[in-house]
C-alpha cells in the first residue's frame, strides 16, 4: 500500500502531548513535532508508481526469498547467520556470479536469467573458514522455461568444476539428473540440479572430506527446495517494472538516505571472495523481506512479519506490540559498543557508539514503537539522533 503524506488531527496531538499509549502498549509516547529530526521529514515519503526492469528483477528476486530452502529445516545444526552471502537476492547474472563463480556469469547471461536469491547457514557462530564448520549455501536462479534451465544446470556445474583441475564429478544420490563435484583432499562439494524454470545450486561445507555426508546434505537440500516450488506464483518479465516498490509501506516508514529521496531497491557487490560463494559480500538496499527471507536460522517466537532494509538501517514489524517489546527487550547489547545518550524526550531506545565497526555505522539507535523496531547508523552522534526521532516521527505519523 502506498503511503501519502499524512497529517496529524488536533486532537491527536492534543492526546501525545497528555501522554497517550498506542494501542495494546502502556508505554506513554512523546510528540513527534518536540523532537529535532534535523534536515528530514517527519511524514512518510509516497512510493514512485512504477520502476525500471532492474528494480523490478530485484524485487522478483526479494519474492523469491520466500520459497527458497532454509538451511536449518534441511539440516537443524544450520542456525547461526552469516554476515556475508548470508541472505540476499540476486538480480543479474553479474550479482549470482559473485556468489557462485566468475566463469557461471557466461552461463547465466547465455540462458537468460531472470532473478535470484541465495542463503547460507553454519552450526558455528565463529567466523566462517573452510573445514571450520559444517555449512549449506542455497542459490536460487529463475530461467524463463525449464529447456533454458536445465542447460544452465548442466553448463554451472561444467564452468565450476573447471576452475580446479583437482575436481572430480560425483552423483547425489536420489538426484539422477543432478551435477555435481569436489576435490577430494578439501571438505566441500558444489552440487547444481534443474527443477522446472528453476536451477537450485548447492555449496555445502563439513568439517572432514567425508563425501557421504556432503551429497547427502545437498540431496536433502534439493528435496526441500523442489517441495517449496511445488506452487510459486511467478511474475511474467514483462511485468518486473509493474512490481510495488514498497510492500506495507515499509519503505515509506523509514528514514531516507538523504531528505526527500526514495530508496529504489538494488543489489551492491562489496568484497568478492576467491573461493566461490563463501565470503563475497553482497548488500541489498530499498527492499522488504517477507517473513521466511527476513529470517532463515534457529526458530524464534519473535519472527517479523515484515522488514524493510536501507542503508544499513532495518526496519522490522511484528505482529503485535507485546511480540515487538518482547523481541527488543531481548535484543543483546553487543561487545565493542559504548552508550551513549538517546535523543531527549524518546522513550523505548537505546543508542550506542561502535568501536570495531565501520565509520559509516559507528553510531546506532534501536527503538521501538507500537509494533514496529528500527535500527538506525550514521558516522555522525547528532545525525544518528536527527535520524532516531525521525524514524519515530515516521511510524507515529503513518497510522
Amino acid at each position: 500500500m502506498r503511503l501519502a503524506r499524512l497529517t496529524v488531527a488536533l486532537g491527536v496531538v492534543l492526546a501525545v502531548v497528555s501522554g497517550c499509549t498506542v494501542a495494546g502498549d502502556p508505554t506513554p509516547v512523546p510528540d513527534p513535532a518536540t523532537l529535532d529530526v534535523g534536515p528530514y521529514s517527519r511524514f512518510p515519503l509516497r512510493a514512485p508508481e512504477r520502476g525500471s526492469e532492474y528494480h523490478g528483477r530485484v524485487v522478483e528476486s526479494v519474492r523469491l526469498g520466500e520459497v527458497i530452502a532454509n538451511p536449518a529445516r534441511v539440516d537443524p545444526v544450520l542456525t547461526f547467520a552469516r554476515t556475508r552471502a548470508g541472505s540476499d537476492p540476486l538480480p543479474t547474472p553479474a550479482k549470482a556470479a559473485a556468489l557462485l563463480a566468475n566463469p557461471v556469469r557466461a552461463v547465466l547471461e547465455r540462458h537468460g536469467m531472470l532473478a535470484g536469491y541465495t542463503v547460507s547457514a553454519t552450526d558455528s557462530p565463529a567466523e566462517f573458514s573452510i573445514g571450520s564448520s559444517r555449512i549449506l549455501q542455497v542459490t536460487l536462479l529463475r530461467f524463463p522455461d525449464g529447456a533454458a534451465a536445465r542447460l544452465a544446470a548442466a553448463e554451472i556445474d561444467s564452468a565450476d568444476a573447471e576452475v580446479s583441475a583437482d575436481n572430480v564429478a560425483v552423483t547425489i544420490p536420489e538426484h539422477p539428473a543432478a551435477r555435481a563435484h569436489w576435490r577430494p583432499s578439501v571438505p566441500t562439494l558444489a552440487a547444481t540440479t534443474a527443477v522446472d524454470s528453476f536451477v537450485v545450486t548447492v555449496l555445502a561445507g563439513h568439517t572432514s572430506p567425508d563425501l557421504t555426508a556432503l551429497t547427502a546434505l545437498a540431496g536433502r537440500a534439493f528435496e526441500e527446495q523442489r517441495q517449496l516450488l511445488r506452487d510459486v506464483v511467478l511474475t511474467p518479465p514483462e511485468a518486473f517494472a509493474d512490481l510495488p516498490l514498497d510492500r506495507d509501506g515499509m519503505l515509506g516508514r523509514m528514514v531516507p538516505e538523504a531528505p526527500g529521496r526514495w530508496p529504489f531497491p538494488v543489489v551492491i557487490l562489496g568484497d568478492l571472495s576467491e573461493v566461490a560463494g563463501w565470503d563475497s559480500l553482497v548488500q541489498a538496499r530499498g527492499i522488504v523481506l517477507g517473513p521466511r527471507a527476513g529470517h532463515f536460522y534457529a526458530p524464534s517466537r519473535q519472527v517479523a512479519e515484515l522488514v524493510g532494509l536501507n542503508r544499513f538501517d532495518r526496519l522490522m514489524r511484528f505482529a503485535d506490540a507485546a511480540t515487538a517489546a518482547e523481541f527488543f527487550a531481548g535484543l543483546p547489547n553487543n561487545d565493542g559498543q559504548l552508550p551513549v545518550p538517546p535523543p531527549k524526550g524518546m522513550v523505548d531506545i537505546n543508542c550506542a557508539e561502535s568501536t570495531t565497526t565501520s565509520p559509516i555505522t559507528k553510531f546506532s539507535c534501536r527503538l521501538r514503537y507500537g509494533r514496529y523496531v528500527a535500527v538506525v547508523f550514521s558516522r555522525d552522534y547528532q545525525d544518528v539522533q536527527q535520524r532516531a526521532a525521525a524514524q519515530y516521527a515516521l511510524l507515529v505519523n503513518s497510522e
